[in-house]
């Protein structure tokens, strides 16, 4: 996806919520240095999560902290499985338990801290979660068809607590006989699931097999993307991507598969971008 001017004022509120969040004192280091980045890379055309890249590796470094948000990280997973029995219970018990895992999986996106368009505690999940399952999804049936067909299916992961949701649909994936590879980042930023992340809760056991982007990046950069991950995308039958982040990074991308979006609406450009209506779950199929 694009950038938009409307990612200006979202990465750099991002910035400040994560320097404050690390602790170090350094918020004008942070911010200095993420606007300044923002700046040389802010022109029409460029990849919004490439930007979105070089911009928190700025903003990293200059507060010297490995991991600002693993502490939410831990909270947003202990909160999420709490929930994770009742988004069971509503897949099992429904006439069409794949668009009821699909709706789970979507609101979990919802679980996206620091830019403003989503929630800044994790403890604001419980006061949402049955108000954003009775929205279900805005899908086409080519979506829906798309994956019952898979018999391979490569899941690209997004956010801590949003994985918790994740569950249900790969565990219902699998009872449907389907191969799960699951696709974490490859090292820590902002709230994305890492190796690390997915082993201390559990979500490495829910899968087939796991493998990482192999790199520090705002969703999946293919031009630096390891060979083994490489191979997956080319073995899979169908890939299934979460969040918006992955969607802005893999849309401009000719994968060879057809790729099925699962996300939230949370900002107009993705909205715009996607063909669907802010604030909504939202699972698309694109065909490359």
């Amino acid at each position: 996806m694009e950038l938009r001017p409307d990612c200006a004022p979202c990465l750099l509120r991002r910035v400040l919520f994560q320097a404050r969040l690390a602790g170090t004192g350094k918020e004008f280091e942070a911010l200095s240095a993420a606007s300044g980045t923002f700046a040389e890379g802010f022109r029409p055309g460029r990849n919004s999560a490439e930007v979105a890249t070089d911009v928190h590796r700025s903003a990293y470094a200059a507060m010297g902290v490995r991991d600002p948000y693993i502490g939410l990280k831990i909270r947003s997973d202990e909160i999420a499985e709490r929930y994770l029995g009742l988004a069971e219970a509503e897949v099992v018990s429904s006439d069409d338990p794949l668009r009821a895992a699909l709706a789970v999986a979507a609101l979990g996106n919802i679980m996206d801290f620091g830019s403003g368009i989503a929630i800044d505690d994790p403890n604001e999940f419980k006061d949402l979660f049955e108000k954003l399952m009775s929205q279900g999804i805005c899908t086409d049936e080519e979506a829906l068809a798309a994956i019952k067909d898979a018999g391979s299916v490569l899941y690209i992961f997004d956010n801590c607590g949003e994985s918790q949701m994740d569950k249900a649909l790969i565990r219902l994936l699998r009872r449907m006989g389907k191969k799960v590879t699951g696709v974490v980042s490859g090292e820590p930023i902002l709230n994305d699931v890492t190796m690390e992340d997915a082993k201390r809760s559990g979500l490495d056991k829910e899968l087939d097999s796991i493998l990482t982007t192999g790199v520090f990046a705002v969703g999946v950069d293919m031009r630096r993307a390891p060979k083994d991950l490489k191979d997956a995308i080319n073995s899979a039958d169908l890939i299934l991507s979460k969040g918006m982040a992955n969607y802005e990074s893999l849309s401009s991308e000719e994968l060879g598969k057809p790729v099925v979006y699962v996300l939230r609406t949370k900002c107009a450009p993705v909205a715009e971008s996607i063909g669907a209506d802010s604030e909504k779950n939202v699972v698309r199929l694109f065909r490359q």
